[in-house]
């Protein structure tokens, strides 16, 4: 009876966040639809970071940004005059560090991170190609993640850990052409398909990996390529109106891409392809729109082959059997929703804003560790006066695990000694604040907490996850526009 009790609260609860999520939505999405949402004015005042239309947009970032003597980056002549000849360089880090200082696995700390490199080539410019660019990027990763060596948990609280293997890696290598007024936008080349899909501008205000730079589970289940371990990909893009716009792909699936140097492009060791669609609905702009927002539809389907999270090619549980895992031939699909809409900026000059987010992610087969995952959260944009491109953040992220993932991290605890199932929900919640130090230099200092958490990253234990409790600091360092480039674009 007591049982059933929690049970029913437990189920109470986590539709009453579902609720939340989805109001979160609808508040962003009805005001959209009304006449209120027609365009205001333009505006010469800076705008909310998180309220961007283009990341890589530097204008309204870099006014902002400037000292107050008036001084100019030491390298901006350079990069004026390199811009005029179709150039621009590029060159960032991103450190994090976390400590976990109660709950999931283990208690520790680790520090994680990546340093690139790379350049933009405007062909039109360089060679008359009108419409023409080329990309490239180099990286370089390293440290240890929390979540694979201390709490264990799918999720990271670590968003820039990305590769375990610390080499350079050549990412980035695309060739893109604009045509038809740039309303269709080609990429080929070596590409990282979650460099476009899934992203909502307000998702990389956090140090954890939950909504940074999408969704988890779209990073991890949904065969998605992610820079720097880029493979081959075909992305199009097109927009039928200023504000909307439908975008496809096909992009190879290569599990030995992420311990090369990423040099060889053969696909001798692909094993399927990811085709992504994406339908967005978007006025990003403050300068002509008071409340800027996004509103996101996507599904996805995997040909991949992958491993089943319990059985083993006897049909027995691998956890308590042993031997190799069974591998599952169908296709790996799901579908998601995302918005994110500012619902209050004081006036049109105003640098601040509250902008809210929220989504969910579907997945559609059952050979996974996650299922689903349901987020919320709000960026506030300049809480004080004085620090006009400051935020104040804070999301919440509830995973719920498959029937086979939880059956199979109860065999692995079983079989150590231990015992306990795992939970078939659990809530991550974080709380963050972005300080822009100067131009290109932004620290952000970082608590998380979460509830009941899983331990798919650490199975070799008979230890049971408790609550966690971390904190961090993630040090993002945009050398490039620090020198007098244009801005880096978000994290993916």
């Amino acid at each position: 009876m007591a049982f059933a009790i929690r049970e029913g609260f437990a189920q109470m609860n986590r539709m009453t966040y579902i609720g939340i999520t989805l109001f979160a939505l609808a508040t962003g999405l009805t005001p959209m639809i009304a006449a209120a949402q027609a365009a205001t004015p333009a505006s010469s005042a800076p705008a909310s970071s998180a309220s961007s239309a283009d990341p890589a947009s530097p204008d309204a970032e870099d006014a902002a940004t400037e000292p107050a003597d008036g001084s100019k980056p030491p390298l901006a002549g350079l990069a004026k005059s390199l811009k005029a000849d179709g150039i621009n360089l590029r060159s960032g880090i991103i450190d994090q560090y976390a400590h976990n200082t109660t709950g999931g696995i283990y208690q520790g700390h680790t520090n994680v991170g990546q340093f690139n490199i790379g350049a933009d080539f405007d062909l039109d410019k360089m060679i008359g190609l009108t419409g023409g660019s080329f990309h490239f990027t180099v990286y370089r990763d390293y440290g240890e993640s929390l979540n694979k060596f201390v709490t264990g948990t799918f999720t990271k609280q670590q968003y820039i850990y990305k590769n375990e293997f610390y080499r350079w890696h050549l990412g980035l290598f695309a060739y893109e052409q604009k045509l038809l007024d740039d309303k269709l936008d080609i990429t080929a080349g070596r590409l990282g398909t979650t460099t476009y899909y899934g992203h909502l501008v307000t998702n990389c205000q956090f140090e954890s990996a939950d909504t940074c730079g999408e969704p988890r589970i779209l990073v991890s289940e949904a065969g998605f390529s992610l820079l720097p371990s880029a493979t081959w990909g075909l992305n199009v893009k097109y927009k039928p109106t200023a504000h909307t716009y439908i975008e496809s792909g096909v992009f190879e699936v290569n599990p030995t891409t992420s311990a090369s140097n990423g040099l060889d492009f053969s696909i001798a060791n692909a094993t399927g392809i990811t085709v992504p669609v994406e339908w967005a609905w978007a006025k990003t702009d403050p300068a002509t729109t008071r409340y800027p927002f996004e509103l996101k539809v996507g599904a996805f389907v995997s040909t991949a082959p992958l491993t089943d999270p319990y059985f083993n090619t006897a049909g027995r549980s691998k956890a308590l059997y042993g031997g190799t895992a069974l591998t599952v031939n169908s296709s790996r699909d799901g579908v998601y929703i995302m918005g994110d809409r500012v619902i209050w900026r004081p006036n049109d000059a105003s640098a601040q804003s509250f902008n809210i987010f929220g989504g969910i992610v579907q997945q559609l087969d059952e050979a996974e560790i996650m299922r689903q995952q349901v987020y919320t959260g709000f960026v506030w944009t300049s809480p004080f006066a004085a620090l006009p491109k400051d935020t104040l953040n804070f999301s919440i992220s509830e995973f719920e695990l498959t029937p086979r993932e939880r059956e199979f991290l109860r065999d692995a605890r079983i079989k150590k000694g231990g015992h306990g199932s795992n939970a078939l929900h659990q809530t991550a919640f974080e709380l963050t604040y972005g300080w822009h130090v100067t131009r290109g230099l932004e620290l952000m200092p970082s608590v998380q907490y979460i509830v009941h958490p899983d331990n798919s990253s650490i199975t070799n234990t008979k230890i049971f996850p408790k609550n966690m409790f971390a904190f961090g600091l993630s040090l993002r360092w945009d050398i490039g526009n620090m020198l007098g480039f244009e801005r880096t674009a978000g994290g993916d």
